[in-house]
């Protein structure tokens, strides 16, 4: 059974249900030959598409001495963030000057979860009527005083835009608050719900002064903006499904003050702080929202990701204030207004200038054309991509593989293993974090050649406070053995001075070191060589 519920629209009321989807255009009034439609922007970044289903359109109108309301449940339909969704009568539809445009869907070919209704007023409530078959005139134009349209959006019953255009004042008109209330049924599992028109606040909705003649309609010259509709024309002209513009760097009525502050510590967050001093009583209550800015920088797009949001109800000096998620992370702002559109989209610059993720250590080893590598990382949290690059010549690097960074937090270990069968080749790693500064490992060389050194040898395979170890090298050469842990964490390590020919060398042993498996790896010319042991 569906919920039912009736819609107390209080000051609040638009916002309460996070609203995403508001008019960007409405083309109320074509000439012969052309169609009206609508367009929704979806003001989201969120990866989930927005679903039309839970929509509804509600539009006033008034004809040979009657009048009521034309009711639209939208279908079972998706808009993805920073879309458009377009309506019309009929699937292709020409406006003034652009003519077989493909609209998303047809209120008159209504697609699965639609339907349009039509309720004339019957002294304190409504009749049913008939709605024509092939409807032209869903948003139907009023003569005389007060508004010429009046069009409503409701999501799951609660009222999310609107637009009244046409009359003098920023006001809903006495004659439409006194309109019965209305009950709409809903089709599917959206909720039913009831409108009380009187309980509708001015500030709930859009105005716009301006009264079409033939061939108009109504369009925002910046994308989901509030203040910005004007009447179209040869200079504003209609763009259904494409931008029209964007909003970052517009502001309303609003005085925002917004800046990032930084730590004392380098451990200390980086923190966005705002206030809202000044701005008209019908501008509140406002819903500040924060993004991290990780697509196009300084544009609010579908890459950014929502992290912030809070209610403000009244002007003052208060500064409020959150913690960034990375230290670098740029910012943009918005601020709704309670009709749903923005008052104003700042980008909030960040001049920090982040830290590359830090390499603790790069090493691998080369076995019968089998490449191992591994590398272990500090801050892996700000970690995006780690590129294996592989040279022939130790000049010329084409990447190799490409592995993305884990979630995990603090340290992590990374592995690569592939085969090859170069005589001499070369590897190193091109690191990415997600604020997109690179960093460069040192380049490791394996070499195929038995000339250069043998394999290195464990003398012993339980060693106590000291391990003993042999190997050969072609050249007198300064070599190097290190001892890891099963985590790739360098425990111990010396420089040996290696002779042409047989060499005996040993490495005392941490005594703090816990017993277990251990790995050796002697680096000659380079070149590595490898061998697993047990302390004890």
């Amino acid at each position: 059974m569906k919920k039912i519920f009736t819609l107390i629209a209080i000051a609040f009321t638009a916002i309460s249900s996070n609203s995403q989807v508001i008019f960007n255009e409405i083309y109320t009034d074509p000439s012969n030959g052309n169609s009206e439609f609508f367009e929704f922007y979806n003001s989201s970044t969120s990866q989930v598409p927005e679903s039309i289903d839970n929509y509804t359109i509600v539009t006033y109108y008034e004809e040979s001495g009657k009048s009521g309301f034309f009711v639209m449940d939208l279908p079972n339909q998706t808009i993805s963030a920073r879309s458009f969704y377009v309506g019309a009568p009929s699937p292709t539809f020409s406006i003034q000057g652009k003519p077989d445009i493909t609209a998303s869907f047809s209120w008159n070919l209504m697609p699965t979860g639609g339907s349009i209704t039509k309720w004339e007023k019957s002294g304190s409530g409504y009749i049913s009527v008939a709605v024509p078959s092939n409807l032209q005139d869903f948003f139907v134009k009023k003569s005389g005083s007060g508004a010429v349209h009046h069009i409503l959006v409701f999501k799951n019953g609660i009222l999310v835009n609107g637009l009244f255009a046409g009359n003098s004042q920023p006001v809903i008109p006495s004659y439409f608050k006194l309109m019965p209330s209305l009950f709409v049924d809903m089709s599917g599992s959206s909720p039913d719900f009831t409108i009380n028109f009187s309980a509708i606040a001015d500030n709930q909705v859009e105005h716009e002064t301006s009264n079409t003649g033939m061939d108009n309609g109504y369009i925002r010259s910046r994308d989901g903006m509030c203040g910005y509709w004007v009447k179209s024309s040869s200079s504003a002209s209609y763009t259904p499904g494409t931008s029209n513009g964007s909003a970052t760097g517009t502001s309303g009525t609003l005085t925002v003050n917004s800046y990032i502050s930084y730590g004392v510590l380098p451990s200390d967050p980086s923190k966005l702080n705002f206030s809202i001093t000044a701005g008209p009583a019908e501008a509140f209550p406002v819903v500040i929202e924060a993004y991290r800015d990780l697509g196009i920088i300084g544009q609010l797009d579908a890459a950014d990701i929502l992290f912030y949001t809070n209610t403000i109800n009244t002007a003052s000096p208060t500064v409020f204030n959150t913690n960034l998620i990375l230290k670098a992370d740029k910012v943009m702002l918005v601020a709704k207004s309670p009709a749903g559109c923005y008052d104003q989209v700042r980008a909030l610059n960040n001049s920090i200038n982040p830290l590359p993720v830090k390499l603790n250590n790069f090493q691998g080893n080369k076995n019968k054309n089998n490449v191992q590598l591994q590398w272990n990382v500090s801050t892996n949290e700000i970690s995006n991509t780690f590129e294996i690059e592989r040279s022939t010549n130790g000049k010329n690097f084409q990447t190799a593989a490409v592995m993305f960074g884990t979630e995990k937090a603090g340290n992590e270990t990374y592995s690569f293993t592939e085969m090859n069968e170069d005589a001499k080749v070369y590897y190193r790693l091109r690191m990415t974090d997600k604020s997109d500064a690179i960093s460069y490992s040192k380049v490791l060389v394996f070499n195929n050649a038995a000339s250069n050194s043998k394999p290195l040898n464990v003398i012993g395979n339980v060693v106590n406070d000291k391990l003993t170890f042999s190997y050969e090298s072609a050249v007198t050469i300064k070599a190097e053995i290190r001892i890891l842990d099963m985590n790739g964490k360098i425990v111990a390590k010396q420089t040996l001075n290696t002779n042409k020919g047989n060499n005996l060398a040993s490495i005392s042993m941490p005594s703090s070191l816990n017993n277990g498996m251990y790995l050796a790896v002697l680096t000659v010319e380079n070149s590595n060589s490898t061998a697993k042991f047990i302390k004890q």
